[in-house]
């Protein structure tokens, strides 16, 4: 049972030594992740729209091809998503 409670001790005085920060520093940081976590959302949303778009694109030609067509269609569908 004194392992126990030593450990408890332990574990108070360490939380007694945390620096918490202030309230400007929490706000400022607060503010940085959120950013971040902001400019991720939309890169990751542009790029599966763009990734998307690309494979119905590709969907699109070779459902509607067959082997004896050229591949213009195929540029032409990759040239109008860009």
């Amino acid at each position: 049972m004194s392992k126990i409670s030593r450990y408890f001790r332990g574990v108070a005085e360490q939380a007694k030594m945390v620096r918490w920060p202030k309230r400007k520093e929490l706000l400022r940081a607060v503010g940085i992740v959120l950013i971040v976590v902001s400019v991720a959302a939309i890169a990751l949303t542009l790029s599966d729209g763009i990734v998307g778009g690309l494979l119905k694109a590709l969907d699109n030609q070779f459902a509607s091809s067959s082997s004896s067509e050229s591949t213009a269609g195929l540029v032409d569908a990759f040239t109008t998503l860009l």
